[in-house]
């Protein structure tokens, strides 16, 4: 797959999942976004911008820290994300928000726009993620930061779930497959900032519980988010055996309450251009 079908693949899962991202009473993007934002060190005034924004985890409390006087941009390249995350804004009365159409590859600002460039969960799914981190860097003012949250250990019984899952794609379906990680570990992301012209400043880690009610809310969940990639490629007539292997594989993550409960590591780097 090219960089560009991928990043079109990429952009028609998202978009597809627009409604429901983020909108499935699950605690994941929220706390994530969240704690970025915290990392980040926004001052009020800041003109920050959001890359892969979504429905807004990392916008909104980006807008909360810089406050009136600052300035907040979101891009996403899913146009019913960037729509509905722009009437979210304007339904709490975020003037100092905009929200638009953009690539998290490459965005169209400027050199020197920005103080803080956040990045939430999104630099992992690029096809050319150090490009990305590059352009970054040229788009942040002097003693700019940038924040990137990346994935780390991912709980056992998620593991399982999705090899069940992929072990019912059709025999031409490419099974995912691991490829090399640039945020594989606290070496290789020094190793990918610096060869972007970043310096890291901290390398921090931080845990979410996410809690469904049962694997039907667990796979509503999926279906809202990327794990939409391998589902839909799952033929209908397939679906019911792959989601009952899911949910032998996710009995490991039964909670007291009769429910499940996940929990996923993330690493949050802080960075500076040379």
């Amino acid at each position: 797959m090219t960089s560009s079908a991928r990043t079109n693949s990429t952009a028609e899962v998202f978009e597809a999942a627009a409604s429901s991202y983020d909108r499935t009473g699950v605690s994941f993007f929220e706390p994530l976004g969240a704690e970025l934002v915290r990392r980040a060190s926004i001052r009020p005034g800041d003109r920050i911008l959001d890359v892969g924004c979504g429905r807004g985890a990392v916008l909104f409390p980006a807008a909360t820290a810089t406050g009136p006087t600052g300035h907040v941009t979101g891009i996403d390249l899913a146009p019913t994300m960037v729509t509905l995350t722009a009437e979210d804004a304007a339904r709490i009365g975020l003037t100092h928000v905009d929200v638009r159409v953009g690539d998290a590859q490459q965005p169209g600002f400027p050199p020197a726009t920005f103080d803080v460039v956040l990045a939430g969960m999104v630099v992992f799914l690029l096809p050319a993620p150090e490009q990305a981190l590059r352009a970054y860097g040229r788009l942040l003012r002097p003693a700019g930061r940038l924040a990137v949250s990346t994935l780390g250990a991912q709980d056992p019984a998620f593991i399982a779930a999705m090899n069940a899952l992929a072990a019912h794609l059709p025999a031409d379906q490419p099974r995912p497959a691991p490829a090399s990680d640039p945020f594989a570990d606290e070496p290789a992301i020094r190793s990918t900032m610096t060869a972007a012209g970043l310096d890291v400043t901290a390398i921090g880690e931080h845990r979410v519980v996410s809690r469904f009610r049962d694997v039907d809310h667990w796979l509503e969940w999926m279906w809202s988010h990327g794990g939409r990639a391998l589902l839909r490629h799952i033929p209908t007539d397939r679906l019911p055996a792959a989601t009952a292997a899911a949910a032998r594989a996710l009995e490991h993550a039964r909670a007291v309450d009769g429910g499940l409960s996940l929990t996923t590591e993330v690493r949050i780097t802080v960075a500076m251009p040379r």
